[in-house]
């Protein structure tokens, strides 16, 4: 039986960090057959634990069996999903996942704060934290962008149980990032947590968090792809949720 079987077969008893791991093995088969597991938690952001429940999950002993599984599947292996087939797919279904997804204590977050404020703990966080200041000073929402690691000690001063804080993380296990949220939790300061993995200890941190699916793309000219058309979909999604908001409640005033 293939790899592609097992997955099929037992999709139900799977999560999504399972799914996310069998999308980094699907779109880099040759490369995953000779890493270790602790190499594959590594690239996947996930722990070993979780690498071996997701053989386990697939009917298997354990990562061994699944790379004899997965060196077979690659000797007889021809059709190779193109790079645009699995961008696509990702962000297919995370449209699909977000539109169910009830927010309301999210915008009600954002919605009551005196102050808001975004911080992201990187290069491509820190774009997603600009986007989510631009996109709300549209609806007059100002978010006070915090830049760098040095600053959150200054900000954590000042900050009070009536501000709230959007943290965008990767793989939300930075030891500053989550150091700064603790601070802020016992402020009683909410936080809303957006990673690109679902299982961290930033989400169990937050009040609110949001997965954000990001497809990871082989690159023969340089370092490896990371699509972000997820993340601007997360924020335009909250921010339309946030004018449905405010216009129920105009409604509701009138009446």
């Amino acid at each position: 039986m293939r790899l592609e079987e097992l997955i099929n077969k037992n999709y139900n008893r799977l999560n999504e960090n399972d799914l996310y791991i069998w999308q980094y093995i699907s779109a880099h088969r040759k490369e995953c057959e000779k890493l270790s597991i602790d190499d594959l938690a590594n690239h996947c952001h996930v722990s070993r634990t979780t690498i071996l429940r997701f053989s386990q999950r697939l009917g298997l002993k354990g990562y061994t069996e699944l790379k004899v599984y997965l060196r077979i599947d690659n000797q007889t292996y021809q059709h190779k999903q193109t790079g645009l087939e699995l961008v696509y797919q990702t962000y297919h279904n995370f449209m699909d996942k977000i539109k169910e997804k009830d927010i309301t204590h999210v915008i009600e977050i954002i919605d009551q704060a005196e102050n808001a404020y975004v911080y992201g703990s990187g290069s491509i966080q820190n774009n997603v934290a600009a986007e989510i200041k631009r996109s709300f000073l549209e609806v007059g929402k100002l978010f006070f962008t915090i830049r760098s690691m040095n600053e959150t000690y200054a900000f954590e001063e000042m900050m009070t149980s009536r501000d709230m804080i959007i943290m965008v993380s990767y793989s939300g296990e930075n030891k500053q990032i989550i150091e700064f949220a603790k601070k802020l939790k016992a402020k009683s300061v909410p936080i809303i947590a957006i990673t690109a993995t679902q299982d961290n200890t930033l989400s169990h941190i937050a009040n609110e968090s949001f997965y954000v699916e990001v497809p990871n793309l082989l690159n023969p000219l340089g370092p490896r792809h990371e699509g972000l058309v997820n993340y601007f979909i997360l924020i335009d999604f909250i921010l339309v949720k946030y004018l449905d908001y405010h216009e129920r409640k105009m409604t509701s005033d009138v009446r």
